[in-house]
C-alpha cells in the first residue's frame, strides 16, 4: 500500500499496533485511576501501605521491561511475548474485581505490571522493526497519538464509570477487562511480527553481557540523554496540586488531566511527521523549549486557567519528547539487540521517574511550588547539550 509520492506510508501493522495502544491504555487508566481508591476504600490500606506496594510494583514493571527486551531479541518473537503480556492483564483485572485482602489486591497488581513490562519494550521495538526508515518518526508518532487518545478516554470513561457505578469499583475492574480483551483480539489478527532471520542468522551466538557493552556509543548518549530528561518530568500529581492551590472548584481540576492528553495526542504524530524531514534531533530542541516554557508558566501561575494553559504545553512536550526519544534510539540501535536497547531505556527511564518525584516532592514541600518547575525547567534545558553528539549507526 503505497502513496502516490515517493514517500511510504506507514504500514499496515503500525497503524493496528497503535490501536491495540489505545485500547490497552483505555484499559489501563481506569485500572490506574480506580486502584488507589478501592484499596483505601474498600480493603481498608493506609497511605503508606500504598506507598510500600506501589514501590514494590515499579520494581517488577522495571525488571519485566528489561526481561521481555532481552528475550525478543533472543527468540525474535516480539508479538508473541506481548501477547502474552496481554494474557497478564486479562488475568489481572478479574483478579482486581474478586479482592477481598492486601494481599490479594497486590497478587492481581504484580500481574498487571509485569503485563505493561512485557507489553512496552517489544512494542516499541517492534515499531522499529516495521517502520520505514524514512518514515520511522512518524510511525513512533502515530502509536504514542493513538495511545495518548486511549488514555484521553480512558479518563472521560473512568468518570463516566465512577458516576454511574456507584463506587462499585468492583464492577468497574471487570468492565476495565473489555478494552484489553479488544487489545488482545486486535493484536493476534491484525498485527503482524517482523520476518524471521535468516537460517544462518539463528545459529549465532546467544546474547551475552558483552554484547550490551559493546552496544554504540550513540546509543548511551540517547539513554543518558533520556535518563536526564526524565529526571525533569515528573508525573501529573504536581500539574494536579498547583491546578489546586489557585482555588479552583474541586470539579474543575480533572481538566489538568483532560488537557495534558488532548495536547499530546494531537502533538505526537504530527512531531513525529516533521521529524523526518527537519530531523530528529532538531523537533526533540523543539521539544526541550516547550518543557522549559510549561515549567516558567507553571511556576508563575496564580489562576486555573494560566496552569491549563502550561499543561496544556507541558502535554504537548509529552508528545514531542517521547516519540522523539524512542525514534532515536531505533535509530541508533543494532536491529538485531533492538529489544535489549528499548529495555535498557524503559529500564533507565523508570529509575528517573522515581528521582524525579522524589526530587518534586521534596523541593515541593520543602522550600516552596515554584522551585519544583524551575528545577525541571533547568534539567530539562541542560539536555541540549548531549543532542549535538548523537549521530546515527547503520542498523
Amino acid at each position: 500500500m503505497k502513496s502516490s509520492s515517493s514517500t511510504p506510508s506507514i504500514p499496515y501493522s503500525i497503524w493496528a499496533l497503535g490501536s491495540v495502544s489505545f485500547f490497552m491504555k483505555i484499559s489501563a487508566v481506569i485500572i490506574y485511576t480506580i486502584s488507589p481508591l478501592f484499596i483505601t476504600q474498600v480493603l481498608g490500606a493506609s497511605h503508606l501501605v500504598v506507598g510500600l506496594l506501589e514501590g514494590l510494583l515499579e520494581g517488577v514493571t522495571l525488571f519485566s521491561r528489561i526481561f521481555s527486551g532481552v528475550l525478543s531479541d533472543m527468540i525474535h518473537k516480539r508479538k508473541s511475548i506481548i501477547a502474552i503480556g496481554y494474557v497478564f492483564a486479562l488475568i489481572s483485572r478479574p483478579l482486581l474485581a474478586l479482592s477481598t485482602s492486601v494481599l490479594g489486591f497486590f497478587v492481581a497488581k504484580t500481574f498487571d505490571r509485569i503485563a505493561n513490562g512485557l507489553d512496552a519494550t517489544p512494542r516499541d521495538a517492534l515499531v522499529g522493526d516495521l517502520a520505514p526508515p524514512s518514515i520511522k518518526g512518524a510511525c513512533y508518532g502515530l502509536r504514542e497519538s493513538l495511545s495518548r487518545a486511549g488514555a484521553f478516554s480512558g479518563a472521560l470513561l473512568v468518570m463516566w464509570l465512577l458516576w454511574i457505578a456507584h463506587k462499585n469499583y468492583s464492577l468497574i475492574f471487570w468492565l476495565g477487562s473489555i478494552p484489553a480483551a479488544i487489545a488482545f483480539v486486535v493484536l493476534l489478527l491484525f498485527v503482524k511480527d517482523t520476518p524471521p532471520p535468516a537460517p544462518q542468522a539463528k545459529t549465532n551466538k546467544k546474547l551475552t553481557l558483552q554484547d550490551i557493552l559493546s552496544l554504540p556509543s550513540s546509543l548511551w548518549l540517547v539513554l543518558i540523554l533520556s535518563a536526564v530528561y526524565n529526571v525533569s518530568n515528573f508525573s501529573g500529581v504536581f500539574l494536579i496540586l498547583k491546578a489546586e492551590q489557585t482555588g479552583a472548584d474541586l470539579h474543575l481540576i480533572p481538566l489538568v488531566m483532560v488537557v495534558q492528553n488532548i495536547a499530546t495526542t494531537f502533538t505526537a504524530y504530527p512531531a513525529g511527521y516533521l521529524s523526518d524531514k527537519i530531523g530528529k534531533r532538531s523537533m526533540l530542541c523543539f521539544g526541550i523549549f516547550l518543557v522549559v516554557c510549561a515549567n516558567l508558566v507553571l511556576a508563575n501561575a496564580t489562576s486555573f486557567f494560566v496552569v491549563l494553559a502550561g499543561v496544556f504545553l507541558w502535554g504537548a512536550e509529552l508528545g514531542i519528547s517521547q516519540s522523539m526519544l524512542s525514534v532515536l534510539l531505533a535509530d541508533v540501535c543494532p536491529a538485531s539487540l533492538r529489544g535489549t536497547g528499548f529495555g535498557l531505556f524503559h529500564l533507565l527511564n523508570g529509575i528517573s521517574l522515581i528521582m524525579a518525584h522524589t526530587l518534586a516532592g521534596w523541593l515541593w514541600s520543602s522550600y516552596c511550588p515554584a522551585y519544583t518547575f524551575y528545577a525541571s525547567a533547568l534539567i530539562a534545558g541542560l539536555t541540549v547539550f548531549i543532542l549535538p553528539f548523537i549521530h546515527k549507526h547503520p542498523s
